[in-house]
């Protein structure tokens, strides 16, 4: 038989449910006082390294290299015919190696339009805008389809047209400053151009 201590309780039981408190206590103590591998506790307050876990940027490493920012870079331009009336916008947006081209016409001929960035930013209406000069080329390129070329935008009866392309043809740095065309339905040599606009940073 165990002796009873002053509350009734068995001594031997007493004891044990002391020993496994602490063994708990000890047990618990080395899981806080563990260091992760090449790390080494220390006796000085506060200087024990943190355990830290999973993927860790490094010294000198790009934090989110490869993600998008949420705030590409954009431009746009208005399209005004030789009358001077806006007839159209594109917008113009950036992600990865590609730019996004968006169309909108309006009041134009039914069919297929021909659409090209050229090489100057001026669209004079008394020059039939010929003064946007040739389709831009960057980068010395001399081939074929030119940089500039864009797709076709394709104007229904009622006088509108939406076409969104992308391209890898030039960046987005290459073109600001320079005019957008929009030429007539058939015209296959550039020289009968429809609308033109400067293309500019958007605000």
């Amino acid at each position: 038989m165990f002796a009873r201590n002053h509350s009734g309780a068995a001594t031997g039981t007493s004891t044990t449910r002391v020993l496994a408190v602490l063994a708990a206590a000890g047990a618990a103590g080395a899981v806080l006082a563990g260091c992760t591998p090449d790390q080494y506790p220390t006796d000085e307050k506060g200087t024990t390294p943190p355990v830290i876990t999973g993927d860790q940027a490094q010294p000198g490493d790009e934090v989110n290299a490869g993600t998008s920012s949420g705030g590409a870079e954009e431009m746009s331009a208005t399209l005004r015919n030789t009358e001077g009336a806006s007839v159209g916008v594109a917008n113009f947006t950036t992600e990865g190696e590609a730019v996004t081209v968006t169309l909108r016409v309006t009041g134009m001929d039914a069919g297929s339009h021909g659409v090209h960035i050229h090489s100057v930013g001026k669209c004079e209406a008394s020059t039939g805008f010929a003064s946007a000069g040739d389709h831009l080329q960057v980068d010395g390129h001399t081939g074929k389809p030119e940089s500039g070329d864009l797709t076709s935008v394709t104007v229904l009866a009622n006088g509108t047209g939406t076409v969104t392309s992308s391209t890898d043809a030039f960046k987005l740095d290459q073109i600001g400053g320079k005019a957008l065309v929009v030429h007539e339905v058939g015209d296959t040599d550039g020289t009968h151009r429809l609308a033109c606009g400067v293309i500019a940073q958007k605000r």
